[in-house]
Formats: C-alpha cells, sequence, structure tokens
C-alpha cells in the first residue's frame, strides 16, 4: 500500500527545467488555451510535413497560418522566398498528397531580427586590488613609457571611485 494518494505527483528536482509535456499539459488544463492545442498540433504537423518535401529550402521558414485553404509562409529573405517560390508547385502537390487540403500557398518575408547581445558584464574590483593600483601608480617611475599605464591607472582609480559616491 503507497504511502501516497493516487494524485500524487512528485516535484522536479531542483533545477530541472520545465518539459514540453508539462507546457501540453499546462495548456489541456486551461480552458480558454486548450482551444489553441489542435491548431497548433496541426500547424506543427503541416510545418513537418514541408521540412520533409522541400528539407534544404524550408528549414528556415515557418508555417503561419491556413485561412480559406491558402497556406502562408514566412520566409527569413528575398533571396530564400524567390527559391521557395520556384519549388511551390512541388510543395503543393505533395502537400495535396498528404492530404492538405489547400488551394494556394503565399510567402511573407519576415526578417528575423538577431538576437541582442548581453549587456556588457561590469566586473567589480575588491578594494585591495584597488589600493594595489593607487599604490602601484605612486612608486611607478616617471618616464615617457610609464605615461599611458598612468593614465591608464588614473582613469580606473577614478571611475572605480565615482562608482563608490553614485
Amino acid at each position: 500500500m503507497s504511502k501516497f494518494p493516487s494524485t500524487f505527483q512528485p516535484a522536479r528536482k531542483p533545477g530541472q527545467a520545465p518539459t514540453t509535456r508539462d507546457a501540453s499539459d499546462f495548456l489541456r488544463g486551461n480552458e480558454k488555451l486548450a482551444a489553441l492545442l489542435p491548431a497548433a498540433t496541426r500547424l506543427a504537423k503541416l510545418q513537418q510535413d514541408c521540412l520533409i518535401l522541400m528539407p534544404g529550402h524550408f528549414a528556415s521558414c515557418t508555417v503561419l497560418q491556413i485561412a480559406d485553404e491558402e497556406l502562408q509562409i514566412a520566409v527569413p529573405n528575398a533571396a530564400l522566398a524567390t527559391r521557395v517560390k520556384q519549388m511551390l508547385p512541388k510543395l503543393h502537390a505533395g502537400l495535396r498528397e498528404k492530404g492538405w487540403q489547400i488551394a494556394g500557398i503565399k510567402l511573407k518575408i519576415r526578417v528575423i531580427a538577431p538576437p541582442l547581445p548581453p549587456p556588457p558584464r561590469e566586473l567589480e574590483l575588491p578594494g585591495s586590488a584597488l589600493a594595489s593600483f593607487a599604490a602601484l601608480n605612486q612608486n611607478l617611475e616617471k618616464h615617457p613609457r610609464n605615461g599611458g599605464l598612468k593614465e591608464a591607472i588614473d582613469n580606473l582609480l577614478a571611475r572605480r571611485m565615482q562608482k563608490q559616491k553614485g
């Protein structure tokens, strides 16, 4: 006899990411979102069929929707749109063979912006490091070759002092 009720679901381990199954369970559990699941599943299957029919060309494309028996596909640039457009009769025939009721296919160029780079990391120097830089700056021989280094250390110390005040 189990000490847990039949509805018991163990928690995920710490740090374990939710799975896709968890997401679909969530969608099924919400009345309004559950209505989207069949459409999303249908579009995912159509995307997969398009990839099978045109593996080289369709890898960067995305099925957007089927409206009034017209398939709309997002293409990332005009050059690929031209190549895909030449292959549309083959794609259309292949999809009809697979049972999709599609009267036409329309391409839409959707430029996907690359992700923004993360903001630069600001490293914190401990007080002992700043004290060491200050001591180095004071003890550094006054020589024309050391001018650039002294200036850089001065700038570093000035920026750190401003941050501590601000």
